[in-house]
């Protein structure tokens, strides 16, 4: 029994040597199945062909016959051999790709359109390989370039600027002509509704340039031939001459008794007669604001029999630019209270206020609230 024993061992530990050999044959099968499932995978994704081309085309695009077609095209304001630094410096920096969705459902081919610098520089169409049929296990065929197209136009940039009419521009060294505006008349933002009263108003006009390789930053020269920086952020009035301390002052000196009394008139403090008599020194006759002033007196003269009690806290002269003919802007903001009976209505009040300054006499023209 002893002898039956030790041979059922031996057969035990060859059955179990074999099943772990087999076992490991066959992991290490599976094992080369995975991974050669993988790298066929991997070589059938067209993102990893494209990222190649495109690293490769950075490095190699530029050459003798890329030099000569740039350098036969437009480029008034560039030299050749800057448009050939430009460009070598794009293709290295600003090169990439977007795919492009498919034109139907059984296009066999994917396309990229490359961009140069955020504009369109051509396109590469992508084929399965079917060279490498025989070389694929699973059925995913690798991707080849089937086609390149390139669209050196979209090299090109065009450079903008939108300046006052009395402003120049200069594009790498040289002043821009009048041939390059393409719109005038443009209205300050800050003048809107005020230019069928004032014709002369100052406008702005805008710049186009098209025939830029790369990029160029325009240079921009006031009415005085100083280099200046137009702010983005800040509204047209960045473009108004301020007044000087003394212009300042003097018209200060005309807001303070001109509000005190626009507000006492308008408030029916006093009888509409009297209340415009003391008014009118202030606004130019037969102005619009003369006008205005005129057809509110039967209300003024409703509100007089029962006034409100009108305290004015503060009036402020915020700004105050001249924009030619003896026109001035200002921009007042007032602080009052009205009661009637105990309801007190406090209100802060923003406006534009034009005067004309003539004979060295200041009259108001207009008002409007903001």
């Amino acid at each position: 029994m002893a002898k039956k024993k030790k041979t059922g061992s031996i057969v035990y530990g060859i059955c179990l040597a074999l099943y772990v050999l087999i076992l490991a044959a066959g992991i290490i099968y599976g094992l080369t199945k995975v991974w050669a499932y993988a790298v066929e995978y991997e070589n059938a994704e067209p993102g990893r062909i494209i990222d190649t081309y495109v690293n490769e085309l950075k490095t190699n695009l530029w050459d003798d016959s890329i030099a000569e077609t740039i350098a036969n095209m437009p480029h008034e304001m560039q030299t050749d051999e800057e448009c050939s630094v430009i460009v070598k410096e794009m293709l290295s920096n600003e090169l990439t790709y977007v795919r492009m969705p498919k034109e139907n459902g059984e296009d066999p081919y994917i396309r990229y359109k490359l961009r140069c610098g955020g504009n369109d520089f051509g396109v590469i169409t992508l084929a399965e390989d079917e060279s490498k049929a025989s070389e694929v296990q699973f059925g995913m065929l690798p991707w080849k370039v089937e086609k390149e197209e390139f669209d050196f136009t979209g090299l090109y940039s065009s450079v903008e600027a939108v300046v006052p009419a009395t402003y120049s521009v200069e594009l790498n060294g040289t002043k821009l002509g009048e041939e390059y505006i393409v719109e005038s008349g443009i209205e300050y933002n800050v003048l809107e509704g005020y230019y069928e009263r004032y014709p002369s108003l100052p406008t702005k006009v805008k710049y186009k340039f098209d025939n830029v390789i790369g990029h160029l930053e325009p240079v921009i020269y006031d009415e005085n031939g100083e280099v200046t920086t137009i702010d983005p952020d800040k509204d047209d009035s960045q473009f108004m001459t301020p007044v000087s301390e003394e212009e300042m002052n003097k018209l200060n000196d005309f807001v303070q008794e001109f509000i005190t009394r626009y507000k006492k008139y308008i408030s029916g403090q006093h009888g509409p007669e009297y209340g415009y008599q003391l008014l009118m020194p202030y606004m130019k006759k037969d102005s619009e604001l003369d006008d205005s002033m005129k057809r509110a007196q039967d209300g003024i003269g409703w509100v007089n029999q029962h006034p409100p009690l009108l305290e004015i806290h503060s009036i402020t002269l915020n700004n105050a630019v001249y924009i030619g003919d003896g026109v001035y802007f200002l921009d007042v903001t007032t602080d009052a209270t009205t009661t009637k009976g105990n309801e007190p209505d406090n209100r802060v009040e923003n406006m534009r206020v034009i005067v004309t300054e003539q004979a060295n006499e200041i009259r108001a023209v207009a008002l409007d609230l903001y």
